[in-house]
């Protein structure tokens, strides 16, 4: 893997590139080498956070949780906290790479409950927050004391009325929501 290693300080950006390195894994420094995913030091920025770059981004960052939520519907990749440890640093870089989101899960909820649309019933409303949350539909209908075929009706009818096919495609589509 080769990461690019952003910071608007050179001798963190060159100690970052070190210890990456100490770990197995390339740097470069500068943008124009090929790279397959940046890292970029956020320390001290607050919302909006300048644009991820042109390839999957995994930020550094010390937020608070709307931040962080900021940080992924900007379409950046995931995070991780300037107190992580390398181990943490090494999985989210992995997982950016082979296309995932690095977050906690709490905060992809929140970027899903930001998701609107007035079209939605109530019920469908609920099953939406559910989803957020990460239940599966026998959760759903065990908490909503439904039938397991009527979550799923529901779900079918809310991914439809939100242009998706899956959970994965509803995440996608409030990552991408301005």
């Amino acid at each position: 893997m080769v990461v690019w290693v952003q910071s608007e300080f050179l001798v963190f950006a060159e100690a970052l590139g070190a210890l990456l390195n100490s770990m197995g894994i390339d740097t470069v420094l500068q943008g124009d080498a090929p790279a397959e995913v940046a890292l970029r030091d956020l320390n001290g920025i607050r919302p909006p956070f300048p644009p991820p770059r042109e390839i999957p981004t995994v930020a550094i960052v010390r937020s608070d949780e709307r931040d962080m939520v900021a940080l992924i519907r900007q379409q950046y990749r995931g995070y991780i906290r300037s107190t992580d440890d390398r181990d943490t640093l090494r999985l989210a870089l992995e997982a950016v790479r082979r296309g995932e989101i690095w977050a906690e899960r709490r905060i992809l909820t929140m970027a899903l409950h930001t998701v609107q649309d007035p079209e939605l019933t109530s019920r469908e409303s609920e099953i939406l927050r559910c989803l957020a949350r990460g239940m599966s539909n026998r959760g759903i209908a065990m908490q909503l004391s439904i039938a397991e075929g009527t979550v799923k009706m529901h779900v079918s009818r809310v991914y439809s009325k939100l242009g998706v096919r899956s959970r994965s495609e509803l995440l996608a589509k409030v990552l991408r929501q301005p």
